[in-house]
Formats: structure tokens, sequence, C-alpha cells
């Protein structure tokens, strides 16, 4: 059974020199969602979901998980709760994705311990889910920048975390792997883990996520479902596009279509 996990976010504001980059952010959000980040490029998106992995400090604000402040978590239990996959993608040891992944299991093992059948099943998991089962013995820096791309997030997600924190886990994929991975993230919030991602793909992040949250300059300019979220007025006044939404069944697709 997989522990809920609980943010809340209340006030965030962080600042680099004189710039606001997040300004006054507030909400919370509970395991069994997949959320998307969405808004204009400088929107804060990436800080926000750096603060909330404990990456950067915040100016002023709270931000506490499970009822405790982020900061006062010991980093051992953080490194077992949250996975974070961030926008970079450098890796620069020649290493097996075997390995790699070997590595996203490390919170989890004892400094003498080697891989047990459990870590074995979490790590054949992650590479169903990225389909990198096929690259397990290639050197990481052998790899194109899409197969990088899902062994980064297969690692994260050996890791079995209640919280996954993507930062844009879908760039420079292909169709069918953003599929894929944006599938095995939303099924991963359907088992109870608390899944928010990074997303500029607005036909993606309606389709796939229960909640957005639209940040606009700092602030979040809306908070709800993707109908509620992407309005015409909202995707008029913060992106400056009209959009046309596309429904198959019961999903619905928010496509933008032209510059106003």
């Amino acid at each position: 059974m997989i522990a809920t996990p609980l943010y809340d976010v209340d006030g965030l504001s962080v600042t680099y020199g004189d710039a606001h980059v997040l300004n006054q952010v507030t909400f919370s959000a509970t395991g069994g969602a997949m959320i998307g980040l969405v808004g204009p490029n400088g929107a804060g998106k990436t800080t926000l979901i750096k603060a909330m992995a404990g990456l950067l400090p915040a100016t002023s604000g709270t931000l506490n998980l499970d009822s405790k402040q982020l900061s006062a978590w010991p980093l051992d239990v953080l490194a077992q709760k949250i996975g974070y996959l961030s926008q970079s993608r450098a890796v620069h040891w020649p290493v097996t994705v075997d390995r790699l992944l070997y590595l996203g299991r490390l919170p989890h093992r004892s400094p003498w311990g080697g891989v047990s059948e459990k870590d074995q099943e979490a790590i054949d998991t992650a590479l169903t889910l990225t389909d990198v089962k096929g690259l397990r013995t290639r050197a990481v820096t052998n790899l194109s920048g899409g197969e990088l791309a899902r062994v980064l997030l297969a690692r994260v997600l050996a890791g079995e975390p209640q919280i996954v924190l993507a930062d844009e886990p879908v760039s420079g994929l292909d169709p069918g792997h953003r599929l894929q991975v944006l599938s095995g993230l939303k099924k991963m919030s359907n088992d109870g883990r608390l899944v928010i991602v990074v997303l500029h793909d607005l036909t993606l992040a309606s389709r796939f996520c229960d909640r957005l949250i639209l940040l606009n300059e700092g602030r979040v300019a809306a908070d709800g479902t993707p109908t509620d979220v992407l309005t015409k007025k909202a995707l008029a006044a913060v992106y400056g596009v009209e959009a046309v939404t596309v429904s198959q069944g019961d999903d619905i697709a928010v496509l933008p279509w032209s510059y106003v």
C-alpha cells in the first residue's frame, strides 16, 4: 500500500537577485493525482518544481511535506520519498543503462548490500514503463537524446518514489514515446502516487493531467481541471493564442491554433 503524500505550498516566493521568479504561490497537492505545471517560458515552472524537490531555498513562505517543513526532513528519507527528473540530461560516465538504474535504487539499499530481488523487480518495471529494456546493456553515453531522456526517467521510477517531480519529461521524444511515458506516469498516479510534471504541450497536458496549475510571471494564474484552466480567456491572456478543443470519447485535448 502506497502512503498518500501531501504537499502544502503557502505563499512561496523565490527570488534571484532582484528578480521575483515565484511570487506568493499557494496550493496543496495529494497523492493519486497527476498535476501539470503549465505556463509560458519564464513563468516559474522549473523554479517551483526545484523548490518542491528541496533543491532551491524559498525566499519567503512555507513548503510542507506530510505536515512537516520540507527542509526538516532527513535527506535520506527525502531521497526515498521524492523522485526528481531535471531538464538537464547530461551524463558524463559511460555506465550501462542497467548500472544507472541500480544507482536509482541507492536510497533503498544498505551500504554493503547487493541488488535484491525487490531492486531487480523495480528496475524491470521502470525499464518496461519507459520502453528501454532493449537498451539495458548499452552505455548511456552512446544513446540518442530521446533514448537518454527515457533512461533518465526510468532511473527516477526505479526508486519507487511516492512523489515524482518531472521537468519536461517528454521533451525531445517522438509521439509514440510521449504517449507511452505519460501513460506510465498516469498509471503511477492512479496507484496512489503524486505525479507533478512540467509540460509545454497543452494537448498532452489537457489529456493526461487530472489538474493543471497555470503559472504566469511567477504567480498562479489558474488552478483546476484542464477544462477550467485552459479557457479561451486564459489562453489569450497568458499565451496570446486561440485554441480548439478536440474530444475523443471521455477525453479532451486543447490544441493551440492561432496567435492573437
